[in-house]
């Protein structure tokens, strides 16, 4: 059963961890039930050619003229023996083929878990086998097994007594009433308990399905880890994010000393620019920042004789409108060609 403290459903990871390892909720007693019944019909309709068919071998058996006993006689007698009756017998196989395969298929659909096939040591460990034989769920099925006897015990006994008086009366009937009555009989027994049997194993079913929900109950904690574990640990994350924003900021201050003008605010923004004629389409943003990075950055102009030209309105358009690496929007192009011509004066001073 469940702990008491693993109140939350099982997450769709934890349900899909459980099916890789093996552990799907699944009925055994539910493709045994769905054969039987079939079986039963199957043989009611079938029986007529089942006797046929057996019949055809048992007069070729009993109609033959050479009884020289030879290996090839037997041989040959063998081979068709084993032919005819698999004939026979084929269409019943693969009715029961088709159900086993149909009604696992029906329980846990196409599912390949090579996790499954794995040695594990604990499976052949005397003392833990010992313990699961008297487990809780051990018992469980235990009782759920003697309860399934019980039932079919006492509903085969219900429909038998029900027969009891004409039973007395066939005391006096012909051989071939007698057998046909039993028969008739016994093909009713099988159906019903078969139907009895199925409406069980469908409990079973929904109760396997039950049982293993509540196996795979989490606590909230369990749920929080698993979306860590699948989301990242928020402060990693920020480690990492962070991190990433150091070198985006070392790497845009690598190529300050490319620029050919710095637009201040002239403390709280700054923007370095780059414009070489013969490559550029327009002015291109190389770095910017506010407040001690704008301060960083004028630093490095300065320190590489870069203009740093003091314009608030034009370094607050570009600050707020044009990303690092990309081009200065067209309705600045007149402002900034009006600074890029004082860079020229500049570097002739």
């Amino acid at each position: 059963m469940a702990d008491e403290n693993k109140t939350e459903d099982p997450t769709g990871k934890r349900l899909s961890d459980a099916a890789s390892e093996g552990n799907i909720p699944k009925s055994r007693e539910l493709p045994t039930a769905l054969i039987l019944l079939a079986s039963a019909v199957f043989l009611h309709f079938y029986a007529p050619y089942f006797m046929k068919g057996m019949g055809r071998i048992m007069r070729e058996l009993l109609t033959i003229d050479d009884y020289n006993i030879t290996v090839d006689n037997l041989m040959g007698l063998l081979v068709y023996c084993t032919k005819e009756a698999g004939l026979i017998v084929a269409p019943f196989m693969a009715l029961i083929l088709f159900i086993s395969i149909a009604a696992n298929i029906m329980q846990v659909g196409f599912v390949f878990t090579p996790k499954a096939l794995e040695l594990k040591l604990d499976r052949i460990n005397p003392f833990t086998g010992f313990g699961r034989f008297f487990s809780k769920r051990s018992l469980v099925e235990l009782a759920k097994s003697m309860f399934k006897i019980f039932v079919v015990g006492w509903f085969a006994y219900y429909i038998v007594k029900g027969k009891m008086e004409t039973i007395v009366t066939l005391a006096d009937a012909d051989i071939i009433d007698i057998i046909e009555y039993f028969g008739s009989l016994m093909y009713e027994l099988v159906w019903k308990i078969s139907l009895l049997a199925l409406i069980m194993a469908l409990i079973d079913y929904a109760y396997v399905r039950y049982q293993h929900k509540e196996d795979l109950k989490m606590t909230k904690q369990e749920i929080k880890d698993e979306h860590k574990q699948m989301e990242g640990d928020p402060q990693i994350k920020g480690r990492i994010r962070k991190a990433q924003r150091e070198l985006a900021r070392q790497r845009m201050m690598d190529d300050v000393p490319k620029a050919d003008v710095v637009i201040t605010n002239p403390t709280h923004y700054a923007v370095a620019l780059r414009y070489n004629l013969g490559q550029d389409r327009a002015p291109v943003c190389l770095a910017k920042g506010q407040r001690l990075m704008a301060l960083r950055i004028r630093e490095v102009a300065k320190e590489y004789g870069i203009l740093v030209h003091e314009d608030p309105p034009i370094a607050r358009s570009l600050f707020k409108t044009v990303d690092i690496g990309d081009e200065i929007p067209e309705n600045l192009y007149k402002a900034v060609a009006e600074i890029l011509a004082l860079v020229d004066k500049f570097k002739k001073k």
